[in-house]
């Protein structure tokens, strides 16, 4: 299942969730408002001009994980359809490798999502 995050603009972002939680959008609440803002701000710009050129913004991690920065703050997701990025999930970079248990996170939940046939 998916959560429409922001649907204006030519492209559209949306968030897993699991009919409980939705990962992504919990990692960003619980983020100081300054840094909600930031991330905000960077997915809206996003849903508006697509995807960051900016390697320090927006890069693949590996396969079809890819992941929006923001300083230590990163949103792993994937393309999904025409025009739609989906966040897997959230979490706080503190080295400067991603922790190999963040991308298997991130590879298993597409992989439910892409079995689910919500797709």
């Amino acid at each position: 299942m998916n959560a429409p995050i922001i649907t204006s603009g030519t492209w559209t972002i949306r968030a897993l969730h699991d009919g409980r939680r939705c990962f992504a959008q919990d990692y960003i609440h619980d983020l100081q408002e300054a840094d909600q803002k930031k991330l905000h701000a960077l997915l809206k710009r996003t849903s508006q001009k697509g995807p960051p050129r900016n390697p320090e913004k927006f890069g693949k991690v590996e396969g079809d994980v890819f992941e929006f920065k923001s300083f230590q703050d990163r949103l792993f997701c994937f393309y999904h359809a025409d025009k739609t990025i989906i966040l897997t999930h959230g979490f706080r970079k503190k080295r400067n490798r991603v922790h190999r248990k963040e991308i298997d996170r991130a590879t298993r939940l597409i992989a439910q999502f892409m079995e689910s046939g919500d797709v």
